[in-house]
């Protein structure tokens, strides 16, 4: 199954997403974001140019380790440095992020203060309005959070499970 731009780009956001919850460097975290975003926008196709032969190197922000990373995920479909991050953090985590009012470092305080590891931990402390009380969430947040665990389960319908 050929490996798109946009399933590179994927698996590098996840990677940013998946650092910056862990607390990495910045720039790391920033590097693939970058990395995600040039991918993603070129206008052909990432696998295209390694058939021929060509260094994405000439790519901004991609280097000799960004760039054997792609190659990685073109030949395998997958990242293995995604596999082991992904491996220090509940699983549930990732999701998290998708509830609106959200991001990763917002994802790790939750985890971290309240011990929120999954979306029923979330909804219950959003009920009881936990959320509001952390330092730099207050009532806005905790209302976004609300509203995209209603979106969430609407998405989902009737009889699906929350985790």
């Amino acid at each position: 199954m050929p490996v798109h731009n946009s399933d590179i780009a994927d698996i590098f956001n996840r990677l940013a997403d998946t650092l910056e919850i862990e607390g990495a460097n910045q720039f790391r975290v920033r590097a693939y974001r970058n990395a995600a975003r040039v991918v993603n926008d070129l206008p052909q196709a990432v696998s295209a140019m390694i058939d021929r032969g060509e260094s994405l190197q000439t790519l901004p922000g991609i280097g000799k380790d960004l760039e054997a990373k792609i190659r990685e995920i073109i030949r395998t479909g997958a990242l293995s440095q995604l596999t082991q991050e992904e491996k220090h953090l509940p699983p549930t985590l990732s999701r998290l992020m998708k509830i609106g009012g959200l991001g990763p470092k917002r994802v790790r305080a939750l985890y971290d203060r309240l011990g929120i590891a999954s979306i029923s931990d979330l909804r219950e402390a959003a009920r009881a309005g936990k959320i509001r009380a952390l330092r730099g969430f207050g009532e806005k947040t905790e209302k976004a959070v609300l509203d995209g665990l209603e979106e969430e389960g609407e998405e989902r319908g009737p009889g699906s499970s929350s985790e």
